[in-house]
């Protein structure tokens, strides 16, 4: 009953927000994690058939199921059909990483045409604007990498500490506190995102933890004293890019403003 009525709150909620979101994407699991039928007419009925993916993005997803995640489904709602889905072999678990490899291959293999690439996870976001959106912020961003952002920072307590300082100080020199990268929507120039991705291979093995592993390990607090090497086998690109983060900035960089999607 108590889930029921949380539910029934976050949907009222929305319902009374959404003529005000003018983000290209919502990545807010507590709406996208209802059922398509009805969380589409919702978020997304206003460009119900009306968007269009531009010639210089591609749009692309990596999953393995066997059914179409929501994502896709609100692509098919806006109507866009022009976008790229990785189905990378994986024969247990699924692994955080596979999507650090998988779009790697696809660069590498030259089936992407376009000077932008806009990624978002397949489970649990929706494409409710013009996505061009994305690619305009990039550029106001002055960058080449711009990750969507979280307020989650758990991983944090395994990441080496001036990794966390550096983060945290250039947060607040921006002007917002508190915010971290988040893995599940970017849009960057598609040359330089195969720098970074290689650059994460590094960390990548062919033993990486599976997400249920990891999850478990970062609740007891015990990933350190199983992986000597951390963040190498980890499985988690988010801990990843944020490793990279001081690397590869002001070339990489997090959309502080919120703008990209909502999280």
């Amino acid at each position: 009953m108590v889930t029921i009525f949380k539910k029934a709150k976050d949907l009222i909620w929305a319902c009374s927000k959404r003529h005000k979101w003018h983000h290209p994407v919502i990545h807010r699991r507590k709406l996208t994690k209802n059922p398509p039928s009805l969380i589409l007419p919702l978020l997304c009925g206003h460009v119900k058939g009306k968007l269009s993916c531009p010639p210089e993005l591609t749009i692309v997803l990596v999953h393995n199921y066997e059914y179409e995640p929501i994502m896709e489904k609100s692509l098919r709602y806006v109507g866009i059909e022009n976008f790229s889905v990785l189905r990378p072999p994986i024969y247990g678990p699924w692994v955080h990483t596979v999507k650090v490899s998988a779009i790697l291959n696809y660069l590498k293999s030259g089936a992407c045409k376009t000077e932008y690439l806009l990624y978002c996870d397949s489970d649990d976001v929706v494409l409710r604007d013009d996505p061009r959106k994305a690619i305009r912020y990039l550029q106001e961003e002055n960058c080449e990498l711009l990750f969507s952002r979280t307020k989650s920072r758990s991983i944090y307590k395994f990441i080496p500490h001036h990794v966390r300082a550096w983060t945290d100080q250039i947060a607040k020199e921006n002007g917002y506190p508190g915010w971290y990268i988040n893995a599940g929507v970017f849009v960057a120039r598609t040359a330089f995102l195969g720098e970074v991705l290689e650059a994460a291979m590094v960390y990548v093995t062919e033993d990486d933890l599976p997400g249920t592993e990891l999850g478990r390990l970062k609740r007891n607090g015990t990933i350190n004293k199983l992986l000597s090497d951390f963040p190498k086998g980890c499985g988690c690109d988010q801990t990843l890019f944020r490793i990279l983060h001081p690397r590869f900035y002001p070339r990489m960089k997090l959309d502080y403003k919120g703008r990209l999607a909502l999280r």
